[in-house]
């Protein structure tokens, strides 16, 4: 039986990104580190950063939490500071042996600091539905949301996406595809596309690429993917390595 547990790696927070796994309750905890460069029209530096998150799955259901700290320097000022932390609900409506799908709820709240680039500078709302089926060695999983600002935007920078270590629109329709392949009994190869299409005429469409690799070992999990920004100026190339333990 398929279940698809909702990961935040903060490409994350609005792209609601997907792995397999079982239906068992359980709990897992997981470490990224990230590694971007940007350079848009007012602003260019690059940020790093360590993500932690705790997940805990139940059946259907499951519930997780981040809470990103991100090093950024900008036109050559360096901040270090709080990301945006997040909470997120996800519940598996129809699976079978091949097939998943079902929704996903992310909230957010403005723990980093707008005015330096580390957080939208208000509560998000991001909703999602989202698909995934398994055939043999190959996985693919597709999801589409809208994430919207429920708090005073006005602050939010027109004709650009903001926040720097995260851009995204302060609404907008988001979506993701990716598909993976294992290669070997501990090895899988994947690909993503995923982006944001603005809801009004002030916002950038965004669009960013992904490949990865992910070593599987028992309860452990360790993967790198490499991104880049393809329109929007989300950032030109950013790299994202993660750590999961199962409990």
């Amino acid at each position: 039986m398929v279940c698809v547990l909702l990961i935040a790696e903060r490409s994350g927070r609005a792209d609601h990104a997907h792995v397999a796994r079982d239906d068992r309750a359980g709990l897992a905890a997981s470490l990224s580190l990230v590694a971007a460069r940007f350079d848009t029209m007012l602003y260019g530096g690059d940020y790093e950063g360590v993500v932690p998150a705790l997940r805990w799955t139940h059946d259907r259901f499951a519930v997780g939490a981040t809470a990103p700290l991100y090093r950024i320097e900008e036109n050559g000022l360096q901040v270090l500071g709080a990301g945006d932390a997040t909470i997120d609900g996800q519940v598996t409506i129809v699976h079978d042996e091949m097939f998943a799908a079902g929704a996903t709820l992310a909230l957010s709240a403005p723990t980093g600091d707008h005015k330096f680039g580390l957080g939208m500078g208000h509560p998000m709302v991001m909703p999602a539905v989202w698909g995934a089926m398994v055939h043999d060695r190959h996985a693919v999983v597709a999801a589409l949301g809208y994430s919207v600002g429920f708090a005073d935007a006005a602050h939010h920078h027109d004709d650009m996406m903001w926040p720097l270590v995260d851009p995204m629109n302060a609404s907008e329709l988001t979506w993701s595809a990716r598909g993976d392949l294992a290669v070997a009994r501990a090895w899988r190869l994947g690909a993503q596309l995923a982006g944001g299409v603005p809801v009004d005429a002030s916002g950038v469409t965004r669009v960013i690429a992904g490949a990865r690799a992910v070593w599987i070992s028992q309860r452990v999990q360790t993967g790198l993917e490499l991104q880049a920004g393809l329109a929007g100026d989300p950032f030109t190339l950013r790299a994202v390595a993660q750590t999961t333990v199962a409990f």
